[in-house]
């Protein structure tokens, strides 16, 4: 709903009172989905230019040129109220609208990716949200024919009450033929094509835009309702559209709707739109204009056509049989017209209805930080038992109960699958690209700033890890209320914090997303998420250089430690598992380091030394040991009481999550150069022990038998789901 404040501002902009429709169309456009009014201020601390850099954040897609007039397209966006309320529409109309924004570009989708985060599955209505959002994503991407090549899923008490649905969606273009999101040329027309126009997601980013109350049922109208099968046509129909460059501009109808999109375009071409409703496809009776003007119907797209080509357009859609209407025309005036029937129901100035809105005032305030350098820590009584726990926990298991569900290969260009650290896809002319996402909540909990460029570094080193050079970011930043000073302090801090990591290590953002009021009112009180900064990171790999996995493959092969271990427990899963909070300072962001780590393991891959390769990240050195034997037929012994660094115990070693750090498999053949290597660029590095044929993992002191930790890992979120 439009603040007092902002109704006053409309009213002596305009001189008169709002009429109906226009008060529905500011208040879309107004809304913290559509205006970034709380955090679009905070964007120039990104790192947002670069060589690869072709179009940058503002279009549907960001768009980076890896080569031989080759580009790629990545867009990043939430779903996250309509799949608390709706899990099957939310999440499914999640895929459809990120599609929506890559295609809008001329790109022809090749990739998804989703990351989600749940409730913990011992309550059974986080288990029920888990469920039908996999089923949700899994109908849409796998019916409309776009491979799921990776993401992540995560469980806390913060999200009980507001999960978080983030999806990605990745494409790829030629220069020539993409297509931009602005009406330049008075006369041209609007052309609505794709799905007709219902009362489905009526007011769907106004919602998005507060605070969840108990009542949950009131806000269902407000999630749109997918078609896969629709969509599948739309991509069909632009395709052969934008083959023979019909089209002089192109937008989806996503949040805002019809309100948006044309808006947007008249913004960005420096123009004015008219539209007339009645020629909008309907296929609801007795919908009016501001009904019609700012419904949210999915699988719909608007196209800016040169009345000289109409007719090819025409002939295209009906070839199709895909619902179309021309519906209004590009003007010079600078207004947004709606009519109806040949009434005005709204004529509002773009500049006003776009960006015009009275900036709001936000307060920062103090975050109060954890202390104390390490967190106290007692000792397993049983150490093999409790790392079958850790790697049984919902946080650390198996994810195949969701990403089974997801067709990988659908279009033969995934070359590494989910399950892996990150997903490679072939693009054309050979080129391989990884993608990768990764947040770690409890780190920015704990401290926002270093826990976002923390969680950035960490997703990064996944894809160090396979051999592939990080070239750009994507992002969706999903925080509560701006309107109350904590929560707001949370997502500028976590701004600054991924904006640093983006000037470190100079790897640009080129789209995302922010997602603010997720917090919840549940009897009267305020329960927020975690402060959840998504960072998807793109890598691409030199020509040859093929991905190297993670599972151990070559019987006594050695397997070294690369980095520095220290005593950070803070915000980590031993912690967390062991006091059921976490506290402290969490672990130090360290971008001098990781830079240099990060380009010695990337040269060490493109001189082919390394057999398998892990990050350590969530779990520690422990966790990142087991999870390169869940899919192996071999074992490993090693000795992991002393290593490089200032942690003390074997636990510190076992569970400390410090940054910078990787397990790499070096055959003896290629040990000398790896070493030398590691010398030459100063990497503190130690042999940890052997991979050996037993299927036991052997720390030394204890161990574990694989098939059992086999056995607790596949079954961490099945049991639950079953």
């Amino acid at each position: 709903m439009l603040t007092k404040r902002e109704l006053d501002h409309a009213t002596e902009t305009l001189g008169r009172d709002p009429t109906e429709t226009e008060l529905n169309m500011l208040d879309v456009l107004w809304s913290e989905h559509c205006s970034y009014k709380s955090s679009q201020r905070w964007f120039h601390l990104f790192n947002t230019e670069g060589e690869r850099v072709f179009l940058g954040p503002g279009e549907g897609a960001g768009l980076v040129d890896i080569g031989d007039d080759v580009l790629v397209g990545v867009a990043m966006e939430s779903h996250n109220h309509p799949s608390q309320i709706d899990p099957y529409n939310g999440a499914a109309t999640g895929v459809g609208g990120i599609i929506r924004d890559v295609i809008s570009q001329g790109c022809r989708p090749v990739g998804l990716m989703n990351c989600l985060r749940f409730g913990p599955l011992s309550k059974s209505h986080n288990a029920y949200l888990l469920e039908h959002s996999v089923h949700g994503i899994s109908e849409y991407g796998n019916s409309v024919g776009i491979p799921m090549i990776g993401g992540e899923v995560q469980f806390d008490i913060s999200y009980d009450d507001n999960c978080l649905i983030n999806v990605v969606c990745i494409g790829t273009v030629t220069p020539e033929k993409i297509v931009r999101s602005s009406a330049k040329t008075p006369g041209h027309l609007l052309v609505m094509f794709g799905s007709t126009t219902g009362r489905d997601g009526i007011a769907g980013v106004s919602f998005a835009s507060e605070s969840f109350s108990d009542e949950e049922d009131e806000n269902r109208g407000a999630v749109q309702i997918g078609d896969p099968l629709a969509k599948k046509v739309v991509l069909d129909v632009l395709e052969e559209l934008i083959d023979k460059e019909l089209l002089e501009g192109l937008q989806d109808l996503g949040g805002g709707g019809l309100t948006s999109a044309a808006g947007e375009m008249a913004s960005k071409g420096g123009t004015g739109v008219l539209i007339e409703v009645e020629k909008v496809p309907l296929r609801e009776e007795g919908m009016v204009a501001q009904e019609i003007i700012i419904s949210e119907s999915q699988e719909r797209m608007l196209a800016i056509v040169n009345p000289e080509k109409i007719d090819d357009v025409k002939d295209i859609l009906e070839k199709h049989d895909t619902p179309h209407g021309v519906i209004g025309k590009v003007t010079d005036d600078g207004f947004y017209t709606v009519m109806e029937n040949g009434e005005i129901r709204a004529r509002l100035p773009i500049d006003l209805l776009v960006d015009g809105f009275p900036v709001p005032e936000r307060i920062e305030e103090q975050l109060q930080m954890g202390s104390g350098s390490h967190a106290w820590i007692k000792e397993p009584e049983d150490q093999s038992e409790f790392l079958l726990q850790m790697i049984g926990s919902l946080n650390i298991c198996d994810r195949s109960w969701v990403y089974s569900q997801y067709d990988q290969h659908v279009q033969s260009n995934t070359i590494v699958g989910i399950g892996e650290n990150a997903g490679v896809i072939e693009f054309p002319k050979g080129k391989r690209l990884a993608f990768t996402s990764d947040c770690n909540s409890l780190w920015c909990l704990l401290d926002p700033r270093s826990g976002a460029a923390n969680s950035a570094a960490e997703s990064l080193r996944n894809l160090v890890s396979m051999g592939a050079k990080p070239i750009f970011i994507a992002d969706c930043l999903n925080f509560g209320n701006p309107e109350r000073p904590e929560s707001y302090s949370q997502f500028v801090e976590a701004v600054r914090g991924l904006g640093q990591f983006s000037h470190d290590f100079d790897i640009p953002i080129v789209g995302g997303n922010v997602s603010l009021y997720n917090e919840a009112v549940v009897e009267g009180k305020h329960k927020r998420i975690n402060p959840t900064p998504q960072i998807m990171i793109g890598g691409m790999f030199e020509i040859g250089v093929n991905p190297v996995r993670r599972n151990l493959s070559t019987p006594l092969a050695n397997i070294f430690l690369v980095g520095t271990t220290h005593r950070e427990l803070n915000g980590s899963q031993f912690q967390k598992m062991t006091l059921d909070q976490v506290k402290g300072i969490p672990p130090i962001y360290q971008p001098g380091i990781e830079n240099k780590v990060m380009n010695t393991m990337l040269e060490a891959h493109s001189k082919r030394i390394l057999r398998s390769c892990n990050n350590i990240g969530r779990g520690g050195l422990a966790i990142a040991l087991m999870k390169m034997v869940m899919n192996s037929d071999l074992g490993f012994t090693i000795n992991a009481d002393e290593i490089p660094g200032t942690s003390k115990t074997l636990t510190e070693n076992l569970y400390s999550e410090t940054s910078a750090r990787y397990l790499a498999e070096v055959p003896e053949s290629n040990q000398a150069e790896f070493l030398g290597l590691m010398e030459q660029n100063d990497i503190p590095t130690v042999e940890l022990g052997l991979v050996v044929t037993d299927k036991v993992a052997n720390f030394g002191s204890f161990s574990v038998p694989i098939r059992q930790a086999r056995e607790v890992y596949r079954q961490g979120i099945a049991k639950y789901m079953e």
